[in-house]
């Protein structure tokens, strides 16, 4: 089957909402299905959710990871999962007579095979996305920085979703023409009477191409659309933001990227000024973490994580309106009691009788979390009722594309697992320590009068690697998974060791990292095998903390979960071990190939194309009168950043592929 008949397969599976048509959900129970690579997760949700008269499903950052993680067991499930958990709970919110909203903030490229390995990005994977019916969806900054990825957002999810993808401050030139990628905002009714006035916000905190403008809030609030669009009855403002919910409006000094608000908050912050009796909700994204943050007692924000390994839900309750014809209460099921408080120095206190009620959970993206909150229960067979046609249907789809472009390929079995934060820098199990070892054995130049075996140090960012990389078979996928950017590699020829050695430490100083005393992982361990018979019924409470497995332990504005994984203030939905979650990096890495003792005189100083305009702008390079005329590929541009680790993995792990099992 070629490129284009799997791209007009999936383009087939286009959810309801986009194409205008109702829909009746097959009842009879089906085979549960995930990628044939994938894993079951291990434990269950400990407790049911909460319901409000308004509910939010959210998704953020998931950077094209549709197949799932599969070498991790938490975060198991497929885009076609997810789509089947969507259909199932909008029929739990019809059967409880309150409304649900599925909302996306963005960043659908850069980060998985799935998405990345077309050209442009997203070819496959934005018609694989678009089969949620989401209510809400906004840009997110890497959906911008290439031309004809943003056109093909345009093409495959704005003009898709209509009104419902908003991109409030964002203009793009597209085909000579200066437009909004979506609307400017949408203004609804709810299926049972609430008013809602939604706006899309999108960071400036990036390297902006040419050809797009992120607005400052202050533009939007002076456009005469956006006084025709307050002057609206709402009951409730729903904020997207491919933006950090926890910054503030404004920066103390501007940014790398001159950027000097979060627009986003801004906006939170004008709407609470002058529309104080009217709630506002945000959903926010960007950071790639989970986070709740209370404003007053009329507004909040969610963050729920990245790369598909978290769905963010929210429960509103007592949204004053006097259209709202649903259910205040639902018999047998929790409903949110808790409050918001005290007010921001930005914010006016909201009037006691508009103060919502709200909870937040943040669900791990696997199976027994879908099939537990959208069928009820907690044994093995509620899986099987989980999936709908249309679920199944972009199931095999991710199967039969990945297959398609050679993203299952195997190329060697990764003995252990290495980790950006998870693990202290420089120690065995950091990730860095193995991609330092991965360039020095991979990145050998292929020029006629240049040894194989010539002395060189190899620059590189650490931002260039984005995920962990786990213990178990190696795949194409993969690949694109830990390094996405496509950046050659590029070199100086014969610079002054002298000068050379010194670059590392002018990369990093401003931004320094202190050392660390020891290592945390100190061999890598397998996960409990799913299958085996003590994870087949588990109790909802308590399960031993020998059986949790490492992951997120989210600390928010209602809880921490650092102090106990069972608290009812716990936002987390699965208990899991704490690991460490964020470290200071450093800037660069270095790698060093055949220094010796006593270094050469001279090496050949290479590094990756994106950190050329960096290095040339250093004193030290300047002063030694080095420009860009001195600059040449190192090997064969077609050999990038996206491909040293599939050759180290042929390389190196390519002994015990046969048997190889997962694990941390």
């Amino acid at each position: 089957m070629g490129i284009s008949l799997l791209l007009c397969a999936a383009a087939t599976a286009i959810p309801a909402l986009a194409q205008g048509a109702g829909r009746e959900l097959e009842r009879s129970p089906m085979r549960a299905l995930q990628q044939p690579d994938g894993h079951n997760a291990t434990n269950w949700p400990w407790r049911p959710l909460p319901w409000g008269e308004i509910n939010f499903i959210h998704t953020t950052d998931s950077h094209g990871f549709l197949e799932g993680h599969l070498n991790e067991v938490d975060y198991g499930a497929d885009w076609g999962d997810f789509v089947s958990f969507v259909e199932r709970m909008r029929d739990k919110a019809d059967q409880y007579n309150v409304d649900l909203l599925v909302v996306d903030t963005g960043d659908l490229v850069n980060g998985n095979g799935l998405s990345d390995i077309t050209d442009p990005g997203g070819q496959v994977s934005n018609k694989l996305f678009r089969n949620v019916e989401y209510d809400l969806l906004t840009i997110g900054n890497n959906d911008l920085y290439i031309n004809e990825t943003t056109k093909q957002v345009q093409k495959d999810i704005a003009s898709i979703y209509g009104d419902r993808y908003i991109t409030t401050n964002v203009d793009v030139v597209l085909d000579g023409k200066n437009i909004s990628v979506g609307h400017r905002y949408r203004y609804f009714t709810t299926k049972h009477g609430l008013r809602v006035l939604a706006f899309g916000m999108t960071v400036q905190d990036f390297h902006r191409p040419d050809f797009i403008t992120v607005q400052n809030a202050s533009t939007v609030w002076n456009k005469p659309w956006f006084k025709e669009a307050i002057s609206k009855e709402a009951d409730l403002y729903v904020l997207l933001g491919h933006a950090d919910v926890d910054e503030p409006c404004q920066f103390a000094k501007p940014t790398k990227y001159n950027a000097t608000e979060n627009p986003m908050i801004c906006m939170k912050d004008w709407l609470r000024q002058n529309k104080p009796d009217i709630p506002v909700q945000i959903l926010g994204g960007h950071t790639h973490a989970r986070k709740f943050k209370c404003y007053d007692g009329a507004s909040s924000g969610l963050e729920s994580g990245r790369y598909a390994d978290t769905v963010g839900w929210l429960a509103l309750g007592d949204v004053a309106s006097d259209t709202w014809n649903g259910s205040k209460t639902i018999s047998g099921v929790d409903m949110p009691t808790r409050t918001c408080s005290p007010p921001s120095a930005t914010s006016r206190e909201a009037d006691s009788t508009k103060i919502v009620h709200l909870d937040r959970r943040y669900l791990d993206f696997n199976r027994k979390t879908f099939a537990y909150h959208s069928i009820g229960g907690n044994d093995w067979t509620v899986l099987d009722q989980l999936d709908t046609p249309l679920g199944r249907k972009t199931t095999d789809d991710i199967t039969n594309v990945r297959n398609y472009l050679n993203l299952t390929t195997v190329l060697g079995c990764a003995p252990q697992s290495y980790y950006i934060w998870a693990e202290n820098f420089d120690c065995p199990s950091n990730i860095y320590t193995m991609v330092k070892a991965a360039l020095n054995a991979t990145v050998i130049s292929d020029r006629e009068n240049i040894p194989e075996d010539s002395p060189r140090l190899i620059l590189m960012g650490t931002g260039g690697i984005r995920y962990d990389l786990f213990k178990g078979p190696f795949s194409v996928g993969d690949a694109y998974t830990v390094s996405p950017y496509p950046d050659s590699f590029r070199f100086i020829p014969n610079v002054k060791y002298s000068i050379a050695s010194q670059l590392l430490t002018k990369l990093n100083e401003k931004d320094p990292c202190p050392p660390k005393d020891s290592c945390i992982y100190k061999r890598p361990s397998s996960f409990p095998d799913p299958y085996s018979e003590p994870f087949n019924q588990q109790p909802l409470m308590d399960p031993e903390p020998s059986k949790l497995n490492p992951g997120h332990v989210t600390v928010d504005d209602f809880g921490n979960c650092t102090k106990a994984v069972d608290s009812p203030d716990c936002g987390d939905d699965t208990q899991h071990s704490s690991q460490i979650e964020y470290q200071c990096l450093p800037n660069t890495i270095q790698a060093e190939f055949n220094i010796g003792k006593t270094p050469p005189d001279t090496v050949n100083l290479v590094f990756v194309s994106d950190r050329e305009t960096t290095i040339l702008g250093l004193d030290i390079i300047k002063d030694a009168g080095y420009d860009k005329s001195d600059v040449d590929d190192y090997m064969d541009p077609s050999f990038t950043t996206r491909d040293f680790l599939q050759k180290y993995a042929q390389i190196a792990w390519n002994d015990n592929s046969t048997e190889c099992g997962i694990g941390r």
